[in-house]
């Protein structure tokens, strides 16, 4: 063992011992085993995440968001979380079967909620919906939003974040999953374009500004997700892999260090995943499927854009618009 091993690469304290690939004490592989099981979420450092930068002399030895940012440079995420495809994939689609039967069973305990709120890290406690319970596209477009939060919070990564990161995340990740997630249940069940439960529009019927006067708009916010997933005839494997790793994407603005890296350091797992299911099922095609099942986030992207533009031309055309708080702040979140 050479002399950097005689370091733990956490604490750099002396130590021998060999944990989760890295060299690591026991009080560091103890502590990175507890991080995963807080009930509450990790303290965001005090001291601008340099606690632990320098070896000779750490800052603040309790700074648990800065210890736990020294286990995932070391790689001990990808070290414990050796994820297998025949395991991983039955856990996706368990989520993204509880969110969907969230949104055309349930409803929110709450009529009104603020963005702000509903980002926070308490989970959503939804109730059955009453048998005589009818919603329109305002009432669906709310359970997709509450019911997208809920399944992120669930995701076993999230729970590692500190409050104000996993607020952070929650804000920029949300619709892109929404929208690829609604595009796929529409694509799986044979449908040309995107709709809520029951066959409800998208666009609520007494604001007509839209298909009237933006039809094109309106056409591509329907149909591209869907024409694109027909293209590729992507499978239900391939959605939920690359619906993480959409999710897991680093560009998340106001975000710590620590929660930066522990969402790059899952993307590049599930990557790796989806790299190996392509060459189990497409063999020497298997670069080019990886790259085309990519380039989805650039459709997904330019959905989101024109979501975008929906929101604005709301505000210009139709300011009276009442709409609940959450959508309030999801639109000002959205046109910053």
């Amino acid at each position: 063992m050479d002399e950097n091993q005689k370091t733990c690469h956490i604490c750099y304290k002396p130590s021998r011992l060999f944990n989760y690939g890295v060299p690591c004490c026991n009080a560091c592989k103890m502590f990175f085993r507890r991080v995963k099981t807080f009930r509450t979420p990790l303290r965001e450092c005090e001291n601008n995440e340099i606690c632990y930068k320098n070896a000779d002399e750490i800052f603040y030895y309790d700074c648990k968001s800065c210890r736990f940012q020294q286990c995932i440079r070391a790689g001990m995420i990808e070290n414990q979380e050796k994820i297998r495809f025949f395991d991983i994939i039955p856990i996706l689609h368990q989520l993204e079967i509880e969110k969907r039967n969230i949104l055309e069973n349930y409803e929110a305990p709450f009529k009104n909620i603020s963005f702000e709120e509903v980002t926070d890290t308490e989970p959503i406690q939804f109730k059955p919906k009453s048998l005589d319970t009818r919603f329109n596209s305002y009432d669906y477009a709310f359970m997709t939003h509450t019911s997208t939060f809920d399944y992120l919070k669930k995701l076993d990564f999230v729970k590692m974040m500190t409050s104000s990161d996993s607020k952070a995340f929650l804000k920029s990740s949300y619709l892109n999953c929404a929208i690829f997630s609604t595009a796929m249940h529409c694509y799986s069940h044979k449908m040309g374009f995107i709709t809520f439960p029951e066959g409800i529009d998208i666009f609520p019927t007494d604001i007509d500004i839209i298909p009237i006067h933006f039809p094109r708009l309106e056409l591509g916010i329907k149909c591209r997700m869907i024409g694109k997933l027909s293209e590729l005839r992507i499978t239900q494997e391939e959605f939920l892999l690359l619906n993480i790793i959409f999710i897991c994407n680093p560009d998340v603005p106001n975000m710590s260090e620590t929660g930066l890296l522990l969402l790059n350091c899952h993307q590049k797992m599930y990557s790796s995943l989806l790299l190996k299911y392509c060459q189990m099922t497409y063999q020497h095609n298997a670069p080019s499927r990886f790259n085309d099942l990519l380039s989805i986030c650039h459709v997904i992207s330019k959905t989101r854009q024109d979501t975008s533009n929906v929101a604005l031309i709301f505000q210009i055309y139709k300011p009276g618009i009442k709409w609940r708080d959450m959508f309030k702040g999801a639109i000002d979140f959205l046109l910053k």
